[in-house]
């Protein structure tokens, strides 16, 4: 029996940046636009990588961010292998954080720094932040994105609880994204990998077509949103080790509890399902008929804990059967993560500080059954 075959596309470059290094007088004040509550990332920095982290912020928000910004003080020598490290952790943080950014990976633009060695402190240097071009789309871009997400969670209850408005955006998600196929394919900086791509449209104007990654940040950022913390997943899935190919997916902090979600593979249609299953055709078609069984496949990886989505066996939870027979449109997966020995290929620092999922109480099965104490 063939079955479904769902495809996994890569993270882009957006974990990449170029560094340009100038000596340069600083000056002005550094302006933190952060909120811990739902920012995932920063608070696993050190103090001097949040400073590092506010800075590259406040430089991406500024009116005019080729311009130096404000000063801030650190211990490493920024001509040192350690600051290098600490500027790419921080860059990552700010990516994996906020979904709103979205312009900085497609854009050719990279982060600059000038810095002095400070008179009274041998130890100590000062250090601004700068880009190397503007982005010219990039206010209206992020008005349109903003704007987008207020329309999506305009029919969305707030202030029901957390859990159920969690699922409620995972499922609208779904609903509105297509996958997109050619940027997949594709190794060109498309907003396709963005939130933008999948709350608006791609590069080439498509509306709502994402892959994973523009899948992942938009299910970020709407939670964010609604004032639910998350954070990304990024590393390798498929139907084996051997076969995995680069991913990126979602943590969701639901009361304390860490969860797995992949909206992504969630996002299983009926079109794609009978495709991939033409020997079975018949129970195929009945099994997509059924609101019951499409529902259970729509939510395979919602809620899951990470061990349960670092090796997921289907079994005959996820059969459909009648007097005819059986199908299954899912398979044996698994989903990897970066790992701390990957962060200097990779560029992902922040995969390897995420927390283990172990939460239950809110896996889908609870929830559907309104039973959110899982007993």
């Amino acid at each position: 029996m063939k079955k479904i075959s769902i495809a996994a596309a890569g993270l882009a470059t957006i974990l990449t940046t170029s560094v340009l290094f100038a000596y340069a007088e600083p000056s002005g004040k550094i302006i933190p636009a952060q909120d811990d509550a739902v920012h995932y990332c920063r608070t696993h920095l050190s103090e001097e990588e949040q400073l590092l982290y506010d800075a590259l912020l406040a430089c991406a928000l500024s009116e005019d961010p080729t311009t130096k910004g404000g000063e801030f003080q650190i211990s490493h020598d920024p001509a040192g292998d350690k600051f290098k490290t600490m500027f790419h952790t921080c860059y990552n943080a700010l990516l994996f954080d906020h979904p709103e950014l979205f312009w900085l990976s497609v854009s050719s633009s990279s982060f600059r720094y000038s810095y002095r060695r400070l008179i009274m402190n041998d130890s100590g240097y000062s250090v601004s932040i700068q880009l190397s071009d503007s982005f010219p789309d990039k206010d209206e871009q992020m008005k349109a994105l903003d704007s987008a997400a207020e329309e999506f969670l305009a029919d969305i209850d707030l202030a029901d609880s957390a859990p159920n408005v969690a699922l409620a955006i995972h499922d609208k998600l779904i609903d509105l994204v297509s996958y997109d196929k050619e940027a997949a394919s594709s190794l060109d900086k498309d907003l396709a990998h963005t939130a933008y791509g999948a709350l608006v449209a791609n590069s080439r104007g498509d509306a709502n077509s994402a892959v994973c990654d523009g899948y992942s940040y938009a299910y970020e950022y709407l939670l964010q949103k609604a004032g639910i913390r998350s954070t990304i997943i990024a590393g390798r899935a498929g139907d084996t080790e051997e076969s995995a190919g680069p991913h990126s997916w979602n943590l969701v902090e639901l009361s304390g509890e860490w969860y797995e979600v992949d909206s992504t593979w969630n996002d299983i249609s009926a079109e794609e399902a009978l495709n991939s299953e033409e020997e079975y055709s018949e129970i195929a078609e009945e099994a997509m008929r059924n609101e019951w069984y499409t529902d259970r496949l729509r939510h395979f990886l919602y809620g899951v804990t990470t061990e349960q989505i670092s090796s997921f066996e289907p079994g005959k939870y996820y059969r459909y059967t009648n007097d005819r027979g059986w199908v299954s449109f899912l398979s044996d997966s698994v989903h990897i993560r970066h790992t701390q020995e990957d962060s200097a290929s990779t560029g992902d620092y922040m995969t390897p500080l995420a927390p283990t999922a172990e939460g239950t109480r809110f896996s889908y099965e609870n929830l559907k059954d309104g039973n959110e104490d899982g007993e």
